[in-house]
């Protein structure tokens, strides 16, 4: 069995028989609730977990954990998610990095934050080890393991066990995340749509619906200015509903008779300003190629205006060298919180969530919070570029 300190005293047969077991998984996730179970026994952890989280639909996927009482569990993933002090710097960790709580965030901020004196005292944990299994851009998959007092701090040796079988779940994490994928006609493209903050909507030359991306299933669900009808897409103003039809037509018309830059239209909602939507022709030049994996002759792009996309956090904070904790406060005040507001979403003090917002500042170049905003909201990618809010929502 693995012991903390300057050496490993591990039968290889031992690991051997884990790793074959984290392979099963990736055909068979039913496999996992054992294999974590092997894992937690490894690393001689009280609680160890695997989860992965959809970003798109904010989803978990996978979750399997052992040794956690269920309580604490709904009060981890709920009320004190944002205040665990460790994630912002575990999203920075690159795939298969291992790292202790030492290694991720000091002692006074560990033990002083609500995360730890309400949630984790209680049950007697004490440390944490961690790693990133996934990362794409629509998914993310956390392994963690966290020892009671008593067990004492995961040490070097710990460190060097894990990082010999993180390798091995990141493979199979990869695996099963691959054969869970939708297979269609063209999964690259579809993947491509999915990643759009826009929703997108392809039809055919009588404007049925052949195909919707993920954000446009969003949309209509959630919008009270579109709706769908008959397998057409209905815009709840007459207005619009007849100008989206003489649109389409227009768009799936032959190529000598319509233009092929697109139209942009309102769609007004009932109550709100509504959303906008731009039609383009497929049946042009190359886009042909992009419409015929779906049948598809037009291809509808429709934004709500005042939805931001999601934030590349690890990428801004890598790019001005932001810690973890900082990136957890620029994060929680991107809505337009204000740092007290922040603070209190995360469980730290005001003057805590001041010091790091003045740091960011400093390594940003900025001195206010709407400058700073500005800034993050300008790094958004570009396939997911959206207008950024009025100063008047953010507060200084």
């Amino acid at each position: 069995m693995a012991q903390s300190g300057n050496h490993l005293d591990l039968p290889l047969e031992t690991f051997s028989k884990v790793v074959e077991s984290v392979y099963d998984c990736a055909l068979d996730p039913t496999h996992w609730p054992e294999t974590v179970g092997m894992i937690a026994e490894l690393c001689r952890s009280q609680y160890c977990a695997l989860g992965v989280i959809d970003l798109e639909n904010a989803d978990t996927l996978l979750a399997y954990q052992v040794g956690i009482d269920e309580q604490y569990q709904r009060l981890a993933e709920g009320k004190y998610a944002a205040m665990n002090p460790c994630i912002g710097s575990v999203q920075l960790l690159p795939v298969g990095t291992v790292a202790t709580r030492a290694m991720l965030v000091g002692d006074h901020e560990f033990l002083e934050s609500r995360y730890y004196q309400e949630l984790l005292k209680p049950q007697g944990i004490r440390d944490i080890i961690a790693f990133n299994a996934l990362k794409t851009e629509q998914r993310i998959g956390l392994f963690a393991a966290n020892r009671l007092e008593s067990q004492g701090r995961y040490g070097d040796a710990d460190v060097r066990l894990l990082s010999l079988l993180a390798p091995h779940v990141c493979r199979s994490v990869a695996i099963s995340d691959a054969l869970n994928l939708k297979t269609i006609r063209s999964e690259a493209l579809e993947a491509t749509l999915d990643a759009l903050a826009s929703g997108v909507y392809l039809t055919d030359r009588q404007g049925r619906i052949v195909y919707m991306n993920r954000a446009a299933e969003r949309q209509v669900r959630s919008s009270n200015a579109l709706l769908i009808g008959n397998n057409r897409l209905m815009p709840v103003d007459r207005v619009a509903r007849a100008a989206l039809t003489n649109a389409i037509a227009e768009a799936t018309a032959d190529e000598a008779e319509a233009p092929s830059g697109g139209m942009t239209l309102a769609l007004p909602g009932d109550e709100t300003a509504g959303l906008v939507a731009t039609i383009l022709p497929l049946n042009r030049g190359q886009r042909r190629d992009l419409g015929g994996a779906f049948a598809a002759t037009a291809a509808i792009f429709v934004q709500d205006p005042i939805v931001m996309p999601p934030l590349p956090g690890e990428a801004f904070a890598k790019l001005h060298g932001l810690t973890g904790s900082e990136l957890r406060v620029l994060l929680a005040m991107s809505p337009g919180l204000s740092v007290k507001e922040a603070a209190e979403m995360l469980g730290i003090s005001e003057a805590t969530a001041k010091t790091h917002l003045h740091h960011i500042y400093a390594k940003t170049s900025t001195s206010k919070q709407t400058e700073l905003m500005h800034l993050f909201m300008g790094s958004a990618p570009p396939v997911q570029a959206a207008p950024s809010p009025p100063d008047a929502s953010v507060k200084d």
